[in-house]
């Protein structure tokens, strides 16, 4: 299991948390620390993390031709999250390795800000902390979450109260 020293993941989303496009009233620094919080508990744990359903015959690689061609390519490791946001292999641009997400803080957040502003926001249209960790943790927002998703949800509200900062 890779780890990121916490004092860096806490440095890499104020450096990167405030390029998150999300809702007025809500702190990108707070939500980036909130996911990572829930998901590796800021850099603990941040992985590779396999996910069966991007792995051969899963639901994810069956409807999906990019992620067959990169389970070929990379094998097992291409059906695995990384970092200290747990995002999938498939989510990170194109050209680089699985390796590379083992050691480099830097790309993973810079990922992370691209795929969060271009996934969660733009193309599922989060708004609030709950919309967000929906389709962070489940890929969408539903009018009544999983009961899974809804105790994402609410660790995610606990760890935004922690570490965001108030908003006048």
């Amino acid at each position: 299991m890779t780890s990121f020293e916490r004092e860096r993941v806490i440095a890499a989303c104020r450096n990167y948390g405030p390029e998150l496009n999300v809702a007025q009233g809500l702190d990108g620094v707070g939500v980036a620390l909130a996911i990572a919080s829930n998901e590796s508990s800021v850099g603990a744990n941040c992985g590779p993390r396999h996910e069966p359903g991007y792995d051969v015959d899963g639901a994810i690689w069956r409807n999906s031709a990019l992620q067959q061609k990169l389970v070929t390519e990379f094998g097992p490791a291409a059906a695995c999250s990384y970092g200290p946001w747990q995002m999938m292999f498939i989510n990170f641009e194109h050209g680089i390795s699985p390796s590379d997400l083992l050691s480099d803080l830097d790309l993973c957040a810079r990922n992370f800000v691209k795929f969060f502003n271009g996934y969660v926001i733009t193309t599922r249209k989060a708004v609030s902390l709950g919309d967000i960790g929906q389709v962070w943790n489940a890929g969408h927002v539903r009018a009544i979450p999983s009961p899974d998703v809804e105790r994402y949800c609410e660790h995610l509200a606990t760890a935004y109260a922690q570490f965001a900062s108030p908003k006048a």
